[in-house]
């Protein structure tokens, strides 16, 4: 209402005269005319919001369109197609009622505060029908009937739903007889996540129920749930599909479920999808028909049971290539058309190791087929859903002359890894996340069976002591590591198990495990187990329990839950300590607890577990008189004792070695005279010692030394006889070990003698392996790759100048592209040597290239710049809207950033100026978020870095699935600046010595 001046009396306020409100007119028009210019002047990738617009506040999860060319929420057509089903509210973008919470302005006590399902309901089958309709109005609508039986009397169903429109009206719970139970006002409850269904009518132990509701949703451009993705094809034309990731607790974000693992059930599945596209399942097609719009009806077989988490389905328009196993699996390989070349090698491979795993488990695959295809958007490297497995492009198509053999070697070791899953994980299922471990350890480890099966000439078991085992001493030397089983009750608790411990650890702690049973009774156990287990669920206890009983089967007393538990349910590991008596021909062994920084404030919330950290350490020997590396003997040092004397059956001008071929998941530390011994032996004949031996030498000499147990002088020692080494993994360890040291010397006085002595050892090797791509066997090639890499990173002209030639000709000319197998090295080094008209090129190519194992390669390699305006926009590029980088990539855009010594800063800068965008995008990730955290904070090794970091923790207490990896990057960071403050000095001078002498 218009208020005259004088005839009331005025409220408190602020008021303007008629030249004033003119004045002020004119004044917002100026703006909104300035606004509207600069709009039409700046890039048209910015968006402008005019001062008369509403402002539209993000939500609160945002999901990041995964193909930022393409808008997120493209119009409508005039008429689109509706769905058969009318379930479809009037507003696809709200629920159908929109409540969220029962009458009251608070949330009543009850049990949806537990994270867990209460069990007095245990779903038995779903009957699932989803529309998706991807192209047109972007949204899935989907109907789903619960068959579930009573366990416990109870008024209350909980079901997981997580960003679903619920229709409340279609709701119906029907007992088996047909009657209907009543129920009262159903609500969400998002803070766990649950569809709350209050009932009048009491449901029975013993009885029951079917129950039915509709639902939609956004078919979004995210990564998890039921998700959209696109891709290009080679006339540029943009196709889309609809694919899912549910693991571990995103099955609930498609439709309304029992989302835990121990609740297994048989589904059918129908899915109704647009003309054009087909649709796979986890089973087998059992009819396609046209319904009334002119849409196609697919319908499945009945599935076998399974964890919610398994479910899978994709509606795409991808092709296949065909095999089959001996035990007549059809085994199919899809990918985009123009991919269809490079499926044949997974087809082979996944053929040849489903029949090996077939032997090797003795239990025949399950399901009539088995489904692999190669999605563009996928966040994880793959996902083992049974009979359906999702990979990432770059992990599973192999395109001959453009994939290099370090990538070929990968797609055949994921392949392996998820066909594994089909055995531990999906027919026997873990029961909580607590036992990640269960399903991704044997994975990690058999995978390397499987592997080793179908490509023996690769020395996969000599490989798994220079990936994963190592990988996993260095992640368990920290205070803030973490037992391999631990409590988990929250989504990213249970995020936070996908790490380095279940993996990488629980690979190498069931190598060392199947090492002291024998291979026989190994083996032997996991067939029984998989066999009492099969379709159920299982813990740890049940596995210790098969394989004991089978030990005793073959007259082994050996009390595996007892070893087993020491190494389960308490982090880190030991250094065992071996002590030699030279003149009486005996040694003894002690262990004690290992950690990277002795200093570290020892204090854990898995302390007092009842082993005070010891072990039961298995421990095989050889020594210099003997050279037994075939069948040395075992021995137990046994937890709170010390082994006593031990005849070594050796002069004293032997050395002795322990630990052979690194089977158990330990340091091994000698003393003075025997290291120099190994050392000494290394030089004059380095073969006498196996390859896995060697590799563990180094690791161990260099952990022991950065730990304070063992001197900087003879660790690097150790490194003299590397001018003769020609093996693969040992080198491949070195430069893991002296990565480190390169990281933390990158800004001291000590980096100059660092990168000449480096170069003086990899020399004889550069010159060895050559340039000359595809020569010799696969390890060679392998081998030549790191040759050439460390040799043009410590600035080899020879190198240098081949890398930046080969560069400059493609370049000029893209028939004279790069052979794959140097791409990594001649890229980064090229356009690190090289400015804006360099990087440009790879950027180039990286837009046009359809390989993506190329695409990963241009990726890392556009972050080796050293000009610090490239790195910053590429940094900002990785993150642009509508950009051209993939969220999948973005976390390694910036790690190659981060791992650049340019680059460092602007990377921890960029990832606190975006902590937001980061935090939505990936805070509950299984992966990226921890692999961005420590790669942006790999190299802090001062107080002033300390500070900041910690600063920042303070600043954001929410942290999501990085909360570890934050309170490892503190742990880190405090060992790295003890490393400095302790041994800088000693290092440098050694350099000195050697790059002199």
């Amino acid at each position: 209402m218009l208020e005259m001046p004088g005839e009331y009396p005025r409220k408190p306020g602020i008021y303007i005269t008629k030249v004033q409100l003119i004045l002020a007119t004119c004044l917002v028009a100026a703006c909104i005319l300035l606004v509207g210019l600069l709009c039409g002047l700046l890039p048209t990738a910015q968006n402008c919001i005019y001062p008369t617009e509403p402002h539209v506040q993000e939500p609160t999860e945002p999901v990041e369109p995964t193909n930022r060319a393409e808008p997120t929420n493209p119009a409508e057509p005039t008429n689109p197609a509706e769905p058969t089903n009318p379930v479809e509210p009037t507003n696809p973008a709200e629920p159908t009622n929109p409540r969220t919470e029962p009458t009251g302005t608070a949330f009543p006590a009850g049990p949806w505060d537990s994270l867990r399902l209460p069990g007095d309901l245990i779903p038995d089958h779903y009957d699932l029908e989803i529309r998706i309709d991807i192209d047109d109005q972007q949204m899935f609508y989907g109907n789903i009937t619960i068959h579930m039986n009573c366990t416990k009397d109870t008024n209350l169903l909980l079901l997981h739903s997580k960003e679903l429109n619920i229709d409340f009206t279609s709701a119906q719970l029907v007992s088996v007889d047909g009657t209907v139970i009543r129920m009262d006002q159903l609500w969400l409850y998002p803070q766990n996540q649950y569809l709350v269904v209050p009932l009048i009518d009491q449901l029975t132990e013993g009885g029951q129920y079917m129950f039915t509701i509709s639902f939609s949703a956004p078919l979004e451009d995210g990564l998890y749930g039921l998700y959209r993705s696109s891709y290009l094809t080679s006339n540029n034309e943009r196709r889309y599909l609809a694919t899912t990731l549910f693991a571990p607790t995103d099955t609930r974000k498609a439709f309304p479920c029992f989302d835990e693992p121990a609740m297994k059930v048989t589904f059918n599945l129908t899915l109704i999808h647009a003309p054009g596209y087909i649709a796979l399942g986890n089973m087998p097609v059992l009819g396609n028909e046209t319904i009334a719009d002119g849409w196609t009806q697919t319908t499945f077989t009945k599935s076998v049971p399974m964890s919610t988490y398994l479910i899978c389905f994709v509606v795409c328009d991808f092709v296949y290539g065909e095999g089959n196993t001996t035990n007549g699996v059809t085994l199919r390989v899809w990918a985009r058309p123009d991919a269809l070349d490079s499926v044949q090698y997974a087809v082979q491979k996944g053929v040849e190791v489903l029949d090996y795993f077939d032997e090797y488990f003795g239990t025949k695959f399950p399901l009539p087929k088995m489904d692999m295809i190669a999605l563009p958007d996928f966040s994880a490297g793959a996902m083992e859903h049974w009979g359906l497995i999702t990979y990432r492009e770059a992990r599973l198509l192999y395109t001959e002359g453009e994939t290099s053999a370090s990538d070929k070697q990968s797609i055949c070791a994921i392949v392996a890894h998820e066909l594994a899953h089909q055995w531990f994980g999906n027919l026997v299922t873990l029961k909580w996340w607590d036992d990640t471990w269960l399903n991704e350890g044997f994975a990690s480890y058999v995978e390397y069976l499987g592997v080793n099966a179908t490509e023996p000439e690769w020395g996969m078991l000599d490989q798994f002591v220079s990936a994963d085992l190592q990988a996993a001493l260095d992640y368990d030397s920290l205070v803030t590591s973490r037992p391999i089983i631990v409590d988990v009750e929250t989504p990213d608790d249970i995020n936070q198990q996908f790490d380095t411990i279940s993996y990488q650890k629980g690979a190498s702690v069931l190598r060392m495990l199947q090492n002291f049973l024998g291979e026989s009774t190994f083996r032997k156990g996991l067939a029984r187990y998989l066999d009492e287990y099969q379709y159920q669920n299982a813990e740890n206890s049940d596995l210790w329990r098969v394989l004991t009983e089978t030990a005793d089967d073959d007259g082994k007393d050996i009390p595996v839950e007892d070893i087993m538990r020491t190494w389960t349910e308490q982090m880190n590991y030991p250094s065992v300590d071996v002590t030699r008596d030279y003149v009486g021909g005996s040694f003894q062994l002690n262990q004690s607890r290992f950690l990277i920084n002795p200093e570290a404030n020892t204090s854990s919330p898995y302390d007092g577990r009842g082993y005070n950290y010891e072990w039961y350490v298995p421990l095989q020997y050889t020594t210099g008189g003997e050279l037994d590396f075939v069948n040395p003997p075992l021995i137990w040092l046994y937890p709170n004792e010390e082994l006593g004397a031990q005849d070594l059956n050796t002069t004293a001008d032997d050395w002795m070695l322990a630990n052979v071929d690194a089977y158990g998941f330990y340091r091994v530390n000698y003393d003075e005279r025997n290291w120099d011994m190994l050392s000494e032996q290394l030089r004059e004949s380095h073969e006498d010692i196996s390859i896995s031996s060697r590799a563990a030498l180094i690791s161990d000499a260099f952990s022991l030394a950065k730990a304070g147990r063992l001197s900087q002088v003879t660790a690097f020692n150790l490194t003299s006889y590397l001018e003769d080494e020609r093996a693969y993994v040992p080198w491949r360890v070195l430069q893991r070990v002296m990565g480190y040291v390169d990281l933390m010397l990158s800004r001291s006085p000590a980096y100059g003698s660092f990168s000449t002595y480096m170069m003086q050892q990899v020399m004889p090797f550069y010159n060895y392996v050559g340039w000359e791509d595809g020569t010799g066997s696969h390890l060679d090639q392998l081998g030549r790759v790191i040759a050439i890499g460390l040799s043009c990173d410590y600035g080899n002209p020879n190198c240098v100048t081949n890398a930046t030639e080969k560069y400059a000709m493609w370049m000029q000319d893209p028939i004279d592209a790069v052979p794959a197998n140097q791409r990594s090295t001649v890229y980064c080094t090229a356009i690190a040597e090289g400015g804006q008209e360099e990087w440009y090129h790879a950027y180039t190519e990286y837009i046009n290239t359809l390989v993506a194992t190329e695409k990963t390669i241009l990726l890392s390699a556009m972050g080796c710049s050293k000009l610090p305006w490239i790195l910053q926009t590429y940094l900002e590029m990785s993150i642009e809207a509508n950009g051209t980088i993939r969220s999948q990539d973005t976390v390694r855009v910036i790690s190659s950033v981060a791992y650049n010594p340019v680059g460092y800063g602007l990377a921890w800068d960029f990832f606190r100026s975006n902590w937001d965008y980061f935090y939505r995008t990936y805070g509950s990730s299984l992966f990226a978020f921890a692999d961005l955290i420590e790669a942006v904070t790999a190299h802090f090794n001062t107080e002033f870095d300390l500070q900041e970091l910690l600063d920042f923790i303070d600043e954001h207490p929410e942290q999501g699935t990085g909360t570890r990896a934050f309170a490892q990057a503190v742990d880190q960071t405090r060992a790295n600046i003890r490393w400095m403050e302790t041994y800088e000095e000693e290092i440098m001078a050694w350099l000195d010595w050697a790059v002199s002498a």
